[in-house]
């Protein structure tokens, strides 16, 4: 098997052309999961009633599952809702008109959910408790002593998982194709439906992928730095 500069070539350009749409399935999901990720953290530290023991148990359930599987099933709930939504909603247009990208978007979006909120947890815990103990003392309510002395303590603590978890975001948005929607794998492979030589396609949605991967964990470690030394400043 040769290996053919040109069909690397251009399947790495048509990976590039829809590397806006893998953007939209990581950063969308991903701020979505660290808003609402640290809201159910801070829930299960502090043992809010009910809701607790509700959120360990989706949590559990969810990612018991694997990613495909529960795309598959949203897939196809709103397929068969989709009617239903679009008449009490008042929307005009077909299932044919809705871009199937926020089906992936909302998969991914509680997958980064459940695994923010168990990396900040893991931060959390490893904070003393003695450091809400200080807060209260100095006069500080509970959620002044959260965002005034927990939170900054955790971030440093929580970027290098974190981190770990925007990679495999970013490796995971890749299984959307397998309802129709086109990002890096898909495009860089369109060309090899006329060359018929999938080795290059595949080889150049890597290559793209790991080069993604390479700047975010880059952006981590200069992101590390900053919050390290805001922490020490916080303690001078």
């Amino acid at each position: 098997m040769d290996f053919n500069i040109n069909n690397f070539a251009e399947s790495f350009i048509y990976g590039i052309k829809y590397f806006p749409n893998t953007l939209r399935l990581v950063f969308i999901p991903l701020s979505v999961g660290l808003v609402l990720g640290t809201v159910a953290a801070l829930i299960r530290v502090y043992k809010v009633p009910v809701l607790c023991k509700i959120l360990a148990f989706v949590i559990t359930v969810y990612q018991g599952v694997p990613i495909i599987v529960a795309l598959m099933i949203y897939n196809l709930i709103f397929m068969m809702k989709y009617n239903d939504l679009a008449a009490f909603l008042h929307l005009k247009g077909t299932i044919a008109d809705v871009d199937q990208i926020w089906i992936g978007i909302f998969a991914l979006s509680l997958t980064a959910i459940c695994s923010v909120s168990e990396a900040i947890r893991g931060a959390l815990l490893s904070i003393d408790k003695g450091q809400d103990e200080a807060g209260y003392s100095v006069g500080l309510t509970k959620i002044q002593t959260i965002y005034r002395i927990i939170l900054p303590q955790m971030i440093p603590i929580a970027i290098p998982m974190l981190t770990n978890h925007v990679v495999g975001l970013i490796k995971a948005s890749s299984v959307v194709m397998a309802i129709g929607i086109i990002e890096i794998v898909a495009g860089a492979t369109i060309p090899s439906s006329r060359t018929y030589s999938f080795f290059e396609g595949y080889v150049a949605a890597a290559l793209i992928y790991w080069i993604f991967t390479v700047m975010i964990e880059y952006l981590a470690k200069i992101l590390r730095k900053h919050t390290g030394r805001f922490r020490r400043n916080l303690y001078d």
